[in-house]
């Protein structure tokens, strides 16, 4: 798939740009751990909710977390989210909680979703 010397001089005729800078950080598992300990520290638990307007991205990545550990512990090699038996501890060595309660209003707004679906 090499590209041929007159369509690379076309292309850098026009200002091509051979490489993209990305917009935005993507941040390493270490990164988003840190970040999850640093929360912890400040609120005392690791139960980052996904609906937390201050802590969405890290509530998503505690969540894809958990995701991981189940899909990890069942067997399945999709959606592991690099979930492995070190940071499987890693994750513990905080009080990481693998399952979490719904609250009452989630309890509430799931019924009526579930009650919706079934009409």
């Amino acid at each position: 798939y090499g590209m041929c010397e007159e369509r690379i001089n076309q292309l850098e005729n026009i200002d091509f740009k051979w490489t993209v800078k990305l917009s935005r950080k993507i941040k390493t598992w270490d990164e988003m751990f840190e970040e999850l300990k640093v929360f912890k520290a400040k609120h005392g638990h690791a139960d980052v909710s996904t609906t937390d307007e201050d802590n969405r991205k890290l509530g998503q990545w505690v969540s894809n977390q958990r995701t991981g550990y189940r899909n990890y512990k069942a067997g399945n090699k999709q959606n592991l989210y690099g979930m492995c038996e070190e940071r499987i501890n890693q994750l513990e060595n905080i009080d990481f909680k693998w399952t979490v309660k719904l609250t009452r209003k989630q309890t509430t707004s799931i019924q009526e979703t579930v009650t919706y679906a079934l009409i």
